[in-house]
């Protein structure tokens, strides 16, 4: 049924028609509308906005292959990549749930994954400057504190290895005085790799993947910022996937070629989120990429491990104060 959907929606449009026209001739809200190109992309039948000198934004239909007549090899044939993604644990905040990213670094251990990807936001930095109620939601400050937390308590793990980039909360100690988190740790931690500040590039087995924290919120289709991202990108330089926190949600598809995951959270919903009325996701992804040796994906299978109400401790603090260290081997 929505396969139908989409396919009618998509022979429907024309190139150049902007959104409003698309509002007015199908009767659709914004939110319909940027939902229903959504499940198009998903469905293969790819939709854009472009920029228009006159019009603003107009929909341009991609060029869509829908039929594949390429045989694809089997999976034994192929490099098998195992990853385990997380993103956004804001460690020092007093709804962070550390028992739940030493959930996920057990199952990651289970599974024999050797590389965790981390998305940004390890810490909840400092921004008590602009913020004055982060003054009572975090039980950590500055510096010392909070990046000496992550030295002592981040999950560790003989064989895995954790490869990260900074976002906008771990980058406010730099700001704030020139601290430099992706310098010391590191240094006190030779199991935790520094990829970047905002974002960080990694190739595995010639797979490239590109970690990314942006700045800005998130848009009411959960595609669009992403499909933004990649269309600017040059031409050439696209990784094979692209992973994305910040936004504190869940959600995979296939871009111009580009698997994309936004990555869920492992910090529960704060006082500010509440205040902003952002919704909070909280979670981690494994996956399983099956690719030749000049790195093209035939297989990617993304498994979304989804944390709900049941599974955070009611008291707040209860985490920072009863979780200790996961450490195996």
């Amino acid at each position: 049924m929505n396969g139908e959907v989409a396919y009618k929606f998509y022979n429907l449009l024309k190139n150049g028609m902007t959104l409003d026209e698309v509002k007015q001739l199908l009767n659709m809200s914004e939110v319909e509308v940027m939902g229903t190109i959504e499940l198009c992309n998903i469905y293969g039948y790819q939709i854009d906005f472009v920029a228009h000198p006159t019009k603003g934004y107009v929909i341009k239909k991609l060029n869509n292959k829908k039929i594949n007549k390429d045989i694809k090899p089997n999976m034994d044939e192929l490099n098998h990549i195992k990853l385990c993604i997380v993103s956004d644990t804001h460690l020092g905040n007093i709804h962070q749930q550390l028992h739940l990213l030493n959930n996920v670094y057990e199952e990651a251990y289970k599974r024999e994954i050797d590389t965790v990807l981390h998305c940004g936001d390890l810490v909840d930095g400092d921004y008590l400057s602009i913020r004055k109620e982060q003054g009572r939601q975090c039980f950590l400050f500055g510096f010392d504190q909070q990046c000496g937390y992550v030295v002592d308590m981040y999950p560790k793990i003989k064989g895995i290895t954790t490869n990260f980039i900074l976002g906008s909360h771990d980058e406010t100690h730099y700001k704030n005085g020139g601290a430099t988190i992706e310098k010391w740790l590191p240094k006190l931690r030779d199991d935790m790799i520094f990829l970047g500040q905002d974002t960080g590039n990694i190739n595995i087995d010639n797979v490239k993947i590109m970690l990314d924290h942006p700045g800005d919120g998130s848009a009411q289709s959960l595609s669009y910022k992403p499909q933004k991202r990649i269309d600017n990108m040059e031409a050439g330089f696209k990784p094979h996937i692209l992973l994305i926190g910040h936004y504190h949600k869940s959600y995979y598809f296939n871009y111009r070629n580009v698997n994309t995951i936004l990555v869920p959270s492992l910090c529960d919903i704060t006082q500010f989120q509440h205040k902003k009325i952002i919704t909070n996701a909280m979670g981690a992804y494994f996956i399983d990429i099956y690719a030749d040796k000049k790195g093209n994906i035939h297989y990617f299978v993304p498994e979304e491990m989804v944390f709900g109400p049941k599974d955070m401790w009611d008291e707040v603090g209860k985490d920072s104060k009863k979780v200790k260290q996961l450490k195996i081997g």
